[in-house]
């Protein structure tokens, strides 16, 4: 299919349609479990006009080609391979290491004031991205330079995502990769996912500090999906909007709406996305029919304002 010119306003995805479901609903977790209920909310955000979601496991997949199929309509898949996209260490992924890694980087590969804030702030309130076990051995340079690429298992991870055209790839690999100074492993990732006809994009937590190494690499990827809204992103919220203001590759923001008093403003925080932070896209999760729908509508409005405004600067 043609892809369009620019990313849609919006993408539906996110942890209800991966494998934490339950996260947003937990008084209806039997329901949020049922196919024919997640692909209800999938409808709903069809019916209303949008044409994109973000898949990350079998079954989302599944899910997508029902619609593909029932709708005949182009839609625009983007493929998250999470952690099980084949980079390995000692024999397993990366992820199973996360707290031997992050000790490494905070001891002595990230800027000292980053550590402070990673080891003072970030690992005691965000722990399931910071978290680490200060106890943990450090990773050697030995240990460093073994960790690998498996390419077949990372094919046929991607291999999910054959009706996709978009690959969401990293996450927290691509955190750790680039911050131990193995970015040759995403411009391997990205040159593979170019040859198997996908675009790639990179999906990242800690955006302000990796996005420029990886800018300055050979990485050929297309644009980047960051943690960004009105009221915080990591490592800080300037940051990252220096980063993303200073691309001219378009930047996907996740978590749009994570703080609590932002969800009595959605199109406040969609208009200082759009408008202030210069973002292409929102990618969010739901699990209520309802919420897709506004969402999207929301989202639409917003950039267009967005863009008027751009256009009328001009």
């Amino acid at each position: 299919m043609a892809l369009p010119v620019r990313l849609p306003p919006s993408i539906l995805g996110g942890d209800p349609f991966n494998q934490f479901r339950f996260l947003y609903r937990k008084e209806l977790l039997w329901k949020l479990f049922d196919e024919d209920y997640c692909y209800s909310v999938m409808q709903a955000y069809y019916q209303a006009g949008g044409r994109a979601y973000d898949l990350s496991f079998e079954v989302n997949s599944r899910l997508f080609r029902r619609l593909l199929e029932e709708t005949g309509e182009r839609l625009l898949g983007f493929g998250n391979p999470s952690w099980e996209q084949g980079v390995f260490f000692n024999g397993k992924y990366i992820q199973y290491s996360r707290d031997r890694i992050m000790k490494t980087l905070v001891e002595r590969l990230f800027p000292r004031p980053l550590a402070k804030q990673v080891e003072e702030k970030l690992s005691v309130e965000d722990v399931l991205v910071f978290g680490y076990d200060r106890n943990a051995q450090s990773l050697s340079d030995e240990e460093i330079a073994s960790i690998h690429l498996d390419q077949w298992a990372f094919i046929r991870r991607l291999s999910v995502f054959k009706d996709c055209q978009y690959i969401f790839l990293g996450g927290s690999d691509a955190d750790w990769l680039v911050s131990l100074g193995r970015v040759d492993i995403l411009v391997d990732m990205a040159r593979i996912t170019r040859q198997l006809g996908f675009i790639p994009m990179v999906l990242c937590q800690y955006a302000s500090h990796i996005i420029p190494i990886i800018e300055a690499s050979p990485a050929d990827v297309e644009g980047y999906a960051v943690p960004l809204n009105r009221d915080w992103s990591w490592m800080d919220k300037e940051s990252c909007v220096e980063v993303v203001k200073s691309l001219k590759k378009p930047v996907v923001a996740f978590m749009p709406f994570a703080s609590g008093g932002l969800k009595k403003d959605i199109r406040g925080a969609l208009d200082w996305l759009y408008g202030e932070a210069g973002v292409e896209s929102i990618l969010f999760g739901t699990a209520v029919a309802e919420h897709a729908r506004s969402t999207l509508i929301t989202a639409q409005q917003a950039r267009e304002a967005a863009d008027a405004h751009s256009e009328g600067k001009n």
